[in-house]
């Protein structure tokens, strides 16, 4: 919360600091060094026990299920595969610990603390004041303030705890009280946080409620209530509830509260101290370097699934939470680890999940929240203009009734931007204490419930971008450019979409023809797609293969016969009606063309069917189904009566969030490569030395605008000319300078300019200006490296085992747990 405070200070021109925070020292680089060498000797020690474990017979099952089932050599494959098991010997045990201590945790730890926020029964009731003068509302609708009732560990050195900000955040919206009449499901959200050396931090967080049993807090909230009811009564108080005009009137409430029936909420907010239970919210929270969020969310649901409520089978929570917090680790760059985590019931087994972590230099970053919902949430044209705002540095202001929502959009929408990353403030949820924050003068990416009074203030500014995901609407700021080939790429993202059969609202989207937007605007198609015969389609390289799997072929000449080859025009399946009846057959085609080249490929008989099948074994994603998979739910014609999509399980929906991330990311990249292709022409090198550089670069001028604009279609300048005044963009090319003197330059870059030296190569080592739109062609090789490391584990780490000599049989509420075990690194060596 500091860091928003900080930036509030800053102006567009602050670009001296943020090339300094990149530049990489002598002594990170030796830590990084150290740090790839121990996690080296620690797979290597894995390896040797699980090689151990397995000649002695201990382990045959699990190694099997590990082992590598690509066409790599066997002896490949399996020195990829390493299992943490019980070492053989307490020479082992302690050197595997040593190697846990020297991989320096503050990289290595899923989860820096474990958290637990709600009433404090020693300090009782204490109202909100951060939430502002609430008392014109019924006691059940008004915020209390929320304490950290314990956090385990007591202090990580990388990582001080902030109490405050952290319950502000795991409870955002303070601490509530509920009935029975209410709605108290458990419900997950995520957090972000930038701590004072700029690094993002991110917390998931596990909101519930537990029934309150002391009459004290009972009592308390019966007497702000009658003193609430004599306030209306004697017009003291305005209600923010609307009162009975007409109508019955209920004897067991106040008169200025209507009958259940008619106004729920306002019979929610009377509590009966006779008759209604009184609960109280409370959270759950882990605090971690990296956003895997989907193994938080498993995480925490499952642990409070565990809480024992009666005598019977399973393991302390203690023991899950030690897991976590000491023994999973995260995975290298370009590795992939198998972990352990809660079941739904405590007599289960523990469910096990695949984390992987994204090579560095080939792939891009991390990103753990599903695009899936992003167009779910939005639609696509919404998700273009938003991005728009983004890239153009606007104030945006996202609102929903959902905190997990808030974060998902704020997550996923600056994601897209890769290369350029967001410099700004960023609160993806923005509590009621910083709400004076929307008033800064600064770009911005906020989050603000639905609830909150903020929300319904803000709205009217010229500058600001407000976005109301529940409704999927969206008002944009005044004269937006329009985003360079936007219909084009619309189409483009719609036909990912369709191929993963994304449920989405299609009122807003175009209606395409010829794979592209014919809604009109100033982003019209300039070249043609119909191919000028049926050669060019037959001398199509591999890559174009997949398009041809993703399209349909319209005949135009004499019979429409599929042996002639003249008149062939090159749609998508979303052409036209009338062309769905011709389907079947081209998918029977396509599939039968698919088995040969794999049979072809393999040296297996043509026409196996097993051959057209990814040898995946997560999830279900089959390449010769894409066909069947790009045709939208409203136009799946007679192929939707021959299958039906098979519902995936949360964890191999996980996985298949990510390939359709990956998907979607590149579909993004690819066109900023295009857009900036030849941008480093146009970069004005300086000729002094580095610091010379760094001390006056604010009075130079660092990028030729004027002539990069010269070579852009006329357009598209609207948009670029603001975009090159960005400090994202400012940001990208003080890096790509920096590169000159640094030995490794910042990985995003390295990763752009490669994807635009391999645009150069298809298109030529000289091409200036691109004027017409060329899809992605990468993203299938993208997913090779994502489905190599499902397939293939590097490390697993040991399911979770009980660490307490005597556990609790049963608890009516989730309990404080044992310090003793948890603030620090001993249960799983120390003898029980």
């Amino acid at each position: 919360m500091n860091d928003l405070e900080h930036r509030t200070q800053k102006t567009k021109k602050t670009k001296a600091a943020a090339a300094t925070t990149t530049t990489t020292t002598q002594a990170d680089k030796q830590i990084m060094t150290t740090r790839e060498n121990v996690a080296s000797r620690l797979s290597k020690l894995m390896l040797n026990n699980s090689n151990s474990n397995t000649n002695n017979g201990s382990s045959t099952a699990q190694a099997a299920t590990t082992t590598s089932k690509t066409t790599t050599a066997s002896t490949t494959a399996a020195s990829m595969v390493s299992m943490v098991q019980s070492p053989q010997s307490p020479g082992e045990q302690s050197e595997l610990n040593q190697l846990k201590r020297d991989a320096d945790p503050q990289f290595s730890r899923f989860a820096d603390y474990f958290v637990i926020c709600g009433l404090d029964l020693d300090t009782g009731l204490e109202p909100d004041r951060f939430a502002g003068d609430n008392l014109h509302c019924s006691p059940l609708d008004r915020a209390y303030k929320s304490k950290p009732l314990a956090h385990y560990p007591e202090h990580v050195t990388w990582n001080p705890f902030d109490a405050h900000g952290i319950c502000m955040l795991s409870l955002p919206q303070g601490l509530r009280f509920r009935t029975q009449k209410h709605n108290i499901e458990p419900k997950f959200h995520s957090f972000a946080t930038t701590r004072e050396d700029g690094k993002r931090c991110y917390g998931f967080s596990l909101v519930f409620y537990e029934e309150i049993r002391n009459r004290n807090i009972c009592g308390a909230i019966h007497t702000l209530q009658s003193m609430f009811i004599t306030e209306l009564s004697n017009g003291q108080q305005t209600h923010s509830l609307s009162r009975v005009k007409d109508g019955p009137v209920s004897r067991s409430l106040p008169r200025h509260f209507k009958v259940a029936g008619q106004a729920p909420q306002s019979a929610q907010s009377y509590y009966d101290i006779s008759k209604d239970k009184l609960f109280v919210a409370k959270s759950i929270s882990l605090i971690c370097q990296a956003p895997y969020a989907f193994a938080a969310q498993l995480f925490l649901k499952n642990l409070y699934r565990c809480l024992p409520r009666q005598p019977g089978a399973g393991i302390s929570l203690e023991s899950y939470v030690y897991n976590i917090l000491y023994e999973v680790m995260l995975p290298q760059p370009g590795k992939s680890i198998r972990v352990y985590l809660p079941p739904m019931e405590p007599h289960l087994a523990a469910i096990a999940l695949i984390l992987q972590r994204p090579s560095l230099s080939t792939e891009l970053p991390l990103l753990d929240f599903p695009l899936r919902l992003l167009f779910s949430y939005l639609g696509v044209e919404c998700v273009i203009q938003l991005l728009t705002c983004v890239l153009l540095e606007s104030q945006v202001l996202l609102r929903s009734t959902d905190y997990q929502r808030l974060m998902i959009v704020g997550e996923c929408i600056t994601s897209l931007l890769f290369p350029f990353i967001w410099p700004h403030v960023y609160a993806p949820i923005l509590p009621a204490a910083l709400h004076h924050f929307l008033d800064a003068p600064v770009p911005f990416v906020m989050g603000l419930h639905a609830e909150c009074e903020a929300a319904h203030k803000i709205g009217s500014e010229a500058a600001l971008c407000f976005v109301d995901i529940d409704k999927k609407h969206i008002q944009l700021p005044e004269e937006l450019p329009i985003f360079p080939h936007k219909m084009d790429f619309m189409a483009e993202i719609i036909s990912v979409l369709d191929k993963f059969e994304i449920e989405r609202d299609r009122a807003q989207e175009p209606n395409l023809k010829n794979g592209y937007g014919m809604r009109g605007g100033a982003d019209a198609m300039i070249s043609s797609c119909t191919l000028p015969n049926g050669l060019q389609a037959a001398r199509r390289s591999k890559e174009r293969f997949q398009q041809l799997q993703e399209t349909v072929y319209t005949l135009g000449g004499p019979g429409g016969s599929p042996g002639q080859l003249p008149g062939v025009d090159y749609q998508p399946l979303v052409a036209h009606p009338s062309k769905i009846d011709h389907v079947p057959r081209i998918a029977d085609f396509l599939r039968r063309k698919g088995g040969m080249r794999a049979a072809q490929a393999s040296g297996s008989p043509v026409g196996s069917p097993t051959m057209s099948l990814s040898s995946s074994p997560v999830g279900i994603y089959h390449d010769v189904d894409a066909v069947d998979a790009t045709l939208p739910p409203s136009r799946m014609g007679s192929l939707s009566r021959r299958s039906v999509k098979q519902k995936l399980s949360a964890v191999d929906q996980y996985y298949q969030d990510l390939r359709i991330n990956n998907s979607l990311r590149e579909i993004f990249l690819n066109r900023f490569a295009h857009m900036f292709h030849a941008y480093e022409y146009f970069v004005i090198y300086p000729n002094q030395a580095k610091d010379e550089w760094l001390s006056n670069r604010e009075t130079l001028q660092n990028f030729d605008k004027s002539s990069f604009l010269s070579d852009q279609p006329e357009h598209h300048r609207a948009f670029l000319a603001r975009f090159l005044e960005s400090q994202m963009f400012a940001t990208l090319i003080d890096n790509k300078i920096l590169a000159m003197w640094e030995p490794q330059p910042d990985e995003q870059l390295q990763l752009f300019d490669q994807r635009i030296k391999l645009l150069r190569r298809r298109h030529g080592e000289n091409m200036i200006c691109a004027t017409s739109y060329e899809p992605c062609v990468l993203s299938q090789d993208a997913q090779q490296g994502f489905e190599k490391r499902l397939n293939c584990i590097d490390i697993e780490v040991t399911p979770p085992s009980e660490i307490l000599s005597n556990r609790a049989a049963y608890f009516r509420s989730f309990p404080l747990l044992e310090k003793g075990v948890l603030n620090q690194e001993c249960a799983s060596s120390c003898p029980h």
